[in-house]
């Protein structure tokens, strides 16, 4: 049986680090919109996910009212938080990072044009590509949608020559 924390009448994940609880209750009750970052919290690594990491938390309704991301302020729901799994908490406008774990990292990221472009089946065409310690991580259109990407991380990656 899953046990929680309960804090202000909402229920976290009893694995959830107590400051990180502080920072989403606080997001909550002032309507702050966040970026939030879920990773690997033994080695603080950043999984760099792209969906469903910025909002604003709410909570469910029921017995149990677990942390929910909701797109805006006009949402009447979100999919829950993996509270437990957060390594960082930025606010959206800006980037300040209001909690990060210890040993926060993202690993080495690098933009570089792929040598051979790749065409989807929708007519796209996939020109440049982000390694993440070396490894293929995600490919982009462009430059540009590259570093946005990588941008909107928070995150400093070099560009191949």
């Amino acid at each position: 049986m899953k046990t929680y924390k309960h804090i202000n009448g909402t229920s976290f994940d009893e694995r959830t680090p107590d400051e990180v609880i502080r920072v989403l209750e606080s997001a909550r009750q002032n309507r702050t919109r966040l970026h939030i970052s879920l990773g690997d919290t033994a080695s603080g690594r950043d999984w760099l996910e792209e969906f469903e990491t910025h909002g604003y938390v709410g909570r469910s309704m029921g017995p149990v009212k677990v942390p929910l991301l909701v797109a805006n302020t006009r949402s009447l729901g979100g999919g829950s938080i993996l509270a437990h799994c957060i390594v960082r908490i930025r606010t959206s406008a800006g980037g300040r990072v209001l909690w990060q774990h210890p040993d926060y990292h993202h690993g080495t990221l690098e933009i570089r044009q792929k040598t051979e472009p790749v065409t989807l089946p929708d007519g796209r065409t996939l020109t440049v590509d982000v390694l993440r310690d070396g490894e293929l991580h995600a490919s982009f259109e462009d430059m540009q949608k590259a570093r946005r990407w990588v941008n909107k991380h928070g995150v400093i990656a070099p560009i191949a020559a």
